[in-house]
């Protein structure tokens, strides 16, 4: 089993030690919901929250592209959430990750997918969702109104 399936499979288990053996101590995880973590501790609490958030997770790698330092692939994944707002209610996304490997370790990790769709999936609320997006989106939205301002761009 390559590092893609390895990290697919360990992923969907609740054991952060056995997922955090894959990664450079120093590693970059960049998750398209919750955004970059930085370092062993830092990706032990995402993927900790991760399980306490969802349950029956189902990470399914295709057409993965390998080489010795670097992976592409798209995935499809499914879980329960366990939140609030979403209890009970069975989510599916498809996505796509590239890792950077270093001494058969994953150096960085980042994953794109339709993050709204993710979002509305799990009946999050329509004002949560905004919020979410507001904060994660504010430098950016931040320097479009001053372009736009000072006549650089249109919104």
């Amino acid at each position: 089993m390559g590092i893609v399936e390895e990290f697919c499979k360990r992923f969907c288990i609740k054991d952060s030690e056995k997922f955090l053996e894959l990664f450079s101590d120093d590693a970059l995880y960049v998750d398209s919901l919750y955004g970059k973590y930085t370092g062993k501790d830092q990706i032990k609490a995402f993927h900790e929250r991760c399980h306490k958030e969802a349950k029956n997770y189902k990470f399914i790698p295709k057409n993965i592209i390998f080489s010795e330092e670097k992976a592409a692939f798209e995935w499809e994944i499914s879980f329960e959430l366990l939140t609030p707002f979403g209890k009970g209610k069975k989510v599916k996304a498809e996505g796509a990750s590239f890792m950077e490997i270093e001494d058969g370790k994953i150096k960085a990790y980042r994953e794109y997918s339709d993050s709204i769709f993710i979002l509305l999936s799990g009946n999050v609320p329509e004002e949560k969702i905004i919020k979410f997006y507001r904060k994660k989106y504010r430098s950016v939205l931040h320097q479009t109104a001053l372009n736009h301002l000072d006549g650089k761009q249109g919104l």
